[in-house]
């Protein structure tokens, strides 16, 4: 959310201090036991390691998996190329056995991966992985997918990258990383103040909400280019910045004409239409992803809730239904949840609740919790939260789980942007 409204928003409506208690869902789902075997020869000791690490980190984090130490495993990678026994697998309890044969060919790593279910005896995917050998972590990150998607029948989504915000002193860099937290570099840097990066579908071009002194402006910038292009600066708040599903278009928050309402830009046109026609406080639009719905935050019921509205005209409808605070909507990739920050007594919780309003879940905790983002599959949520009195990371399975952090306490990180894929 845009910091001058959410401000508002805290001041208008928040309740006496003193803390809550959330419900914290938890689902019934256990991790799956896993066990890699990679025949590695072709590979150093060193970058042996560094791809079974970065293959192991990605399927533990995401906590639909927690994989079994290698030194528990009664076969070897070389008796499994001449074939598998299944009995050595669920003797130490494997659900999943993922198998990887590694040959080095003239123009790189070229990866086998056999991916077992040991208590079915059965395979379940058999696929080929390449990559260039300069890009290990790229190659694990590949294989971890194909692992995830064989044995979840989800796609993976350990391929993706990360935007956030740094503040250092009165600056502000744009920050993008690999979903893990590596490979961390400043694409855009020195912004005066830096708020609500927003992907393209396309992955080449981010919206953003910045300031020019103390005036606010919407801008495209380039992430290979690193250029600048203003497409909203008019009077008043120009703010939350959201490219719909096909890239055509984006949602922001606009006050030019007096009340702060949902705008629509045209990208190809440069055209704006207005949403939304409320005296109330309208903000933080996100879309569907059939582009067909942009939900937002609203105070038009004296506190804030979360609405949706029809993108091609038709009533508001409630979406948050439970608390009386609930701000910053980000829908999921799948369309059936909306995860929101909702605020209980000066207590955060970052949840998610079905479209029609039902089935809301409260996943994770903390002190000044922010800007909910969604993997491209729609099973990990990052947000930002308070920690020591920095800003990090962290990440939460959507369907409940444990909240982890992905960012180091010497960082300052907020407004995280996943990337469509």
């Amino acid at each position: 959310m845009q910091l001058p409204l959410l401000l508002i928003l805290l001041t208008l409506f928040a309740s006496p201090l003193f803390a809550a208690e959330f419900d914290i869902y938890q689902s019934d789902f256990h991790p799956l036991q896993l066990a890699i075997v990679l025949d590695d020869d072709a590979l150093s000791h060193d970058d042996q390691q560094l791809l079974y690490r970065v293959m192991a980190n990605d399927l533990n984090h995401c906590q639909s998996f927690k994989t079994i130490d290698p030194m528990a495993f009664i076969a070897t990678p070389k008796s499994l190329a001449e074939g598998i026994d299944y009995g050595d697998w669920t003797l130490i309890g494997a659900d999943i056995l993922a198998y990887g044969q590694l040959t080095r060919e003239a123009d790189g790593l070229r990866m086998i991966l056999h991916v077992y279910d040991s208590f079915r005896s059965k395979q379940l995917a058999m696929v080929e992985v390449a990559g260039d050998g300069e890009h290990l972590r790229l190659l694990a990150h590949q294989a971890a997918n194909q692992v995830y998607h064989a044995a979840l029948g989800i796609p993976g989504y350990f391929t993706s990258h990360l935007l956030y915000v740094s503040k250092h002193g009165d600056s502000s860099d744009l920050i993008y990383m690999d979903q893990d937290g590596a490979n961390q570099q400043v694409v855009g840097h020195n912004f005066t103040l830096l708020l609500s990066p927003d992907w393209a579908p396309d992955g080449k071009t981010v919206a953003l909400n910045t300031y020019v002194g103390n005036r606010p402006r919407l801008e495209f910038f380039d992430l290979q280019r690193g250029t600048r292009t203003t497409f909203g600066e008019f009077k008043g708040l120009n703010s939350t910045p959201e490219f719909s599903p096909d890239g055509q278009f984006v949602a922001a928050t606009l006050s030019y004409k007096g009340d702060s309402d949902i705008f629509i830009y045209n990208v190809q046109r440069k055209r704006w239409r207005q949403l939304t026609h409320n005296r109330a406080i309208d903000t933080a639009p996100t879309w569907s992803p059939d582009g067909k719905w942009i939900a937002f935050v609203s105070n038009r019921s004296g506190k804030p809730q979360i609405y949706r509205k029809p993108v091609a005209g038709g009533p508001v409808q409630l979406v948050s239904t439970e608390g009386d605070y609930n701000t910053s909507p980000s829908w999921s990739p799948t369309g059936d949840r909306i995860a929101m920050i909702s605020l209980k007594n000066w207590s955060f919780a970052v949840a998610t609740v079905r479209p029609d309003g039902s089935d809301i879940r409260y996943l994770a905790t903390g002190k000044r919790v922010e800007s909910p983002t969604w993997s491209p599959n729609g099973q990990m949520i990052i947000f930002s939260a308070e920690e020591q009195r920095v800003r990090r990371l962290y990440q939460v399975p959507s369907w409940g789980g444990t909240a982890e952090p992905i960012t180091p306490a010497t960082i300052d990180a907020s407004d995280p942007a996943w990337s469509r894929r």
